[in-house]
Formats: structure tokens, C-alpha cells, sequence
């Protein structure tokens, strides 16, 4: 089956209860991963907000993985997510241990050959589509997706503005999951959001 992935976005809630309030709702839902990405936080911000999450993901029997911080994820005692700029995947390892999930962002056949050979669980590629979030990213074809998929062992999500419209348009990509931020962080009612988007990727 199909992994579903939430990549949190805070920077839109002015409460940070209703932030907490919308992740509790996804983890209801059922997503197989729970990512905390905070690109504009204090340490100390990200370090707290990772505690609350990694309680509330154990609760429900969810992967916690933290992006970028491995500092963070080591002190938290969770996985994390590198990209293009952070530390090598082989770095990560050796901080965090062999039962550490370690995922990457890879954009090409070359990038993913590397970092398998780092130990990384997991790749993260895109985006897909166009997306609204502030991370700045460049499109990756499906071709690419594919070419990509073909060459490691180690599952492939696709990521980058995925939602009901889009998700369609992926049939017959050989993804293992999906990462999903906006469609399910902001949605009126994110636990129906993620059973939705369950239900399609199901049917992929």
C-alpha cells in the first residue's frame, strides 16, 4: 500500500493551538509520515514544536521525521529529512544511529544513486507540480520520477503540489507514497482531507 506523507506548514495559523489542532486532525486521519518543516524558527522554537509533534505521532504509531535539524532530531529522538544544502545523509547516520529514518531530496538519477549509497531510507522527489509553499523548488518531469525509481531500491515519494486535482494526473507514476503539505495543513477538515486523499491513492 501506498504511503501518505504530511509536511507541516505553520506559517499561515496566527494560533499555534490551531496549528496543533490541524496536525491532530491528519494523525486521525491516518498519514503513514509526519514531517515538522520550520524554515524560519528559532532553535528553541523548532526543538519545542518537535517535542509536542514526536508525543502526538507516537500516540497514533506515525513516523516523526524533522527537516533539515539533525541536531534537532537527535535530541528529539526522531528521523529527519536532508536536502540538496544540508549535511550528507552519511553524516546523519552516523549522528543518529542505523534505526534513524533518514529521507532526501533527490532531483536527479546521479543525486539518488549517492544517496542510497549514504544509507538514506527514502527519497522525497519533485515537484511535480506547481506549488504554493515558500520552499523554493524546481519542476521534476515524470520521466525523471521514473528514471529515478528504476535506479534505487529505497521507496520514492512524489512531492510538489499535490491535492484532489492533481493526484489523478499521477496514475501509472511508480511512487511509493505521497508527501502532501497544503491539501491536508489547510483543508476545513484535514482528517477527512487525508481519508480522501487515501482513498485515491488507493485506487492509483
Amino acid at each position: 500500500m501506498k504511503s501518505l506523507y504530511f509536511v507541516t506548514n505553520s506559517e499561515a495559523f496566527e494560533r499555534e493551538d490551531d496549528f496543533f489542532a490541524s496536525v491532530d486532525s491528519a494523525l486521525e486521519g491516518g498519514i503513514d509520515y509526519l514531517q515538522l518543516r520550520e524554515k524560519n524558527r528559532t532553535d528553541a522554537e523548532v526543538y519545542r514544536l518537535a517535542m509536542r509533534l514526536k508525543e502526538k505521532a507516537d500516540a497514533h504509531g506515525t513516523t516523526f521525521i524533522v527537516d533539515d535539524r539533525i541536531d534537532v532530531a537527535k535530541a528529539v529522538g526522531c528521523g529527519v529529512h536532508l536536502g540538496r544544502d544540508d549535511l550528507p545523509v552519511s553524516v546523519a547516520r552516523e549522528i543518529l544511529g542505523e534505526d534513524a529514518v533518514i529521507g532526501a531530496s533527490v532531483k536527479s538519477v546521479e543525486r539518488a544513486k549517492e544517496a542510497e549509497r549514504e544509507g538514506a531510507d527514502y527519497f522525497g522527489t519533485g515537484a511535480l507540480f506547481h506549488t504554493n509553499t515558500k520552499v523554493i523548488t524546481k519542476r521534476t518531469s515524470p520521466e525523471m520520477f521514473r528514471a529515478i525509481k528504476e535506479t534505487v531500491r529505497v521507496p520514492v515519494f512524489a512531492i510538489g503540489g499535490i491535492n484532489r486535482k492533481t493526484l489523478p494526473k499521477l496514475a501509472g507514476l511508480p511512487m511509493d507514497g505521497i508527501c502532501v503539505v497544503s491539501a491536508i495543513q489547510y483543508a476545513e477538515d484535514p482528517k477527512r482531507a487525508v481519508l480522501e486523499l487515501r482513498e485515491m491513492l488507493n485506487r492509483l
